[in-house]
């Protein structure tokens, strides 16, 4: 039989002594009933765990693509992004702008180069635009979103963003055009690599 002592103070630290006690002691433990206490008490933690891991996250995930909280459920509004047609096809942009886009090659794992070329109706390239692009995986609900990030203006007047397709799936890209502030343009690309 196993009975616990009270904690002392030994050799500058703390140590609890188990003691073996003589049969007959009013302090005598038979070891089921401390394996008893043992089990109730892994079981009660056990649950503890498993209560807070399923309580909600309030917070957003890695990349601001988080759930709503309460208060912003009535107020915010997810934005309709636009299904674009296949690479080198004219898209309509809005106010007198359409947008060409194509990539550096076919999309594969690994990194590719998005290029958007943005031109007046009457043919002219505009560089004045600002084209934000946004990449991801729809069916890992944002496991590997790249977040908003901003094209960069070639010396040539050609929008360019680099976009690293990191596994075989569907893969979505979103564009946000915004004309001096002011959002003209969402649309959307789906394809599989």
């Amino acid at each position: 039989m196993v009975v616990f002592s009270p904690i002392y103070f030994q050799n500058e630290r703390w140590e609890i002594g188990v003691q073996i006690a003589q049969a007959g002691n009013k302090y005598d433990v038979k070891e089921t009933d401390i394996m008893i206490h043992v089990k109730k008490y892994f079981f009660f933690v056990l649950l503890l765990v498993l209560a807070l891991y399923s309580l909600p996250s309030y917070g957003a995930d890695h990349m601001g693509h988080g759930s709503a909280t309460a208060k912003d459920a009535g107020s915010a509004q997810k934005p309709v992004f636009a299904s674009m047609p296949d690479p080198g096809k004219k898209v309509p942009v809005g106010n007198g702008y359409y947008l060409i886009y194509g990539f550096d090659k076919r999309p594969k794992m690994g990194m590719v180069i998005m290029k958007v070329e943005v031109f007046t109706n009457e043919g002219k390239n505009d560089a004045s635009m600002e084209i934000q692009g946004d990449a991801g995986m729809p069916s890992m609900g944002g496991a590997h979103e790249t977040g908003n990030r901003a094209f960069k203006l070639s010396n040539k007047g050609d929008y360019l963003l680099p976009i690293n397709i990191v596994m075989p799936g569907d893969w979505e890209i979103r564009l946000t055009i915004s004309k001096e502030g002011k959002v003209i343009f969402r649309g959307r690309y789906n394809f599989n690599v």
